[in-house]
């Protein structure tokens, strides 16, 4: 299986609630703004090792400044491309695109005596996120879903679009491409395809759950407190972790239950995120309503 890892800065994304630590969590940012070459440093570092573990004839490596950058093992089944500040890595083989069969184009081509229509997946890749990216991070997101749902093939990949500061990754629903994500206690977010290479992120690192799509996007706030101007203020929320697949009644996505991880000692270090129906989803919801007598004691108890 080929290596691949893609690193980003806190600064870049962060990702869901319950997969960083307390630590990391009540920070701010990573790394103070004059202190980016420790950013570096670091994504450097991690990147290594994967690059270390990839095949020497076929490793490559993209250090895209600010703490963010991928490391990949080239070939038909695992590419890389880059086109206007956006820069994705696609592992697997997608057969099919929401309204173009990217086997069809590729036959037709060769039928012409045609170049192929894209180099290979990941180029494929950067067409899909152009048909589906508006500069409001909600549309984008909404619209992701409805496309993915739409993709055939076996693939996992992560978008980072440096322009709009947004980062994607998603896996296909069957699982079939292994995908795994954790957090250092610096902050940075790894997404790669072998767990071993996920350096630092002992004990956070999981595998990133089939059928969903993480979306961070680096929010930016303008507002007037009072008579002072204007005020321009970069938000740091959590990244979304969301399923593209429909549920039985074919009109709701399913949900994602998210299950802590705990030690021997009983301490939360993380946890494993899967999809589940809509039915699931309810039976949580009641498990954790108390039944109604005693939701009756509760509010008499806090009534006195």
């Amino acid at each position: 299986m080929h290596h691949w890892l893609a690193v980003f800065d806190r600064e870049t994304a962060r990702p869901p609630e319950g997969l960083e630590s307390f630590k990391v969590a009540e920070k701010p940012h990573a790394f103070p703004g004059e202190d980016e070459s420790k950013a570096e440093e670091l994504c450097k570092a991690k990147l290594n090792v994967a690059y270390e573990h990839s095949k020497p004839e076929a490793r490559k490596m993209a250090v895209l400044g600010h703490g963010n950058g991928f490391s990949f093992e080239a070939s038909p089944y695992c590419s890389y491309a880059t086109r206007e500040g956006v820069h994705v890595v696609l592992a697997g083989e997608v057969s099919h695109w929401p309204g173009i069969s990217a086997v069809e184009a590729a036959h037709d081509a060769f039928v012409r005596n045609e170049p192929p229509p894209e180099q290979n997946d990941a180029h494929w890749l950067l067409d899909f996120y152009t048909s589906f990216m508006s500069s409001s991070a909600d549309d984008t997101t909404d619209k992701a879903l409805e496309c993915l749902a739409k993709v055939q093939g076996s693939f996992a990949f992560v978008i980072y679009d440096d322009v709009q500061k947004r980062v994607f990754a998603a896996r296909d629903g069957e699982g079939n491409q292994p995908l795994y994500w954790g957090a250092t206690d610096e902050g940075q977010l790894l997404l790669g395809s072998h767990v071993n290479d996920l350096d630092g992120c002992e004990p956070t690192a999981t595998m990133f759950p089939p059928g969903t799509l993480f979306a961070s996007t680096r929010h930016t706030i303008a507002y007037s407190p009072g008579n002072q101007g204007w005020v321009i203020n970069e938000g740091d929320w959590p990244g979304q972790l969301l399923s593209f697949l429909v549920d039985s009644d074919g009109q709701h996505w399913r949900g994602i239950r998210a299950i802590p991880r705990i030690n021997s000692r009983g301490q939360l270090f993380g946890a494993v995120y899967k999809v589940a129906s809509m039915q699931q989803m309810v039976e949580i919801i009641e498990m954790q309503v108390p039944p109604k007598a005693e939701r009756k004691q509760y509010i008499e108890g806090n009534q006195q």
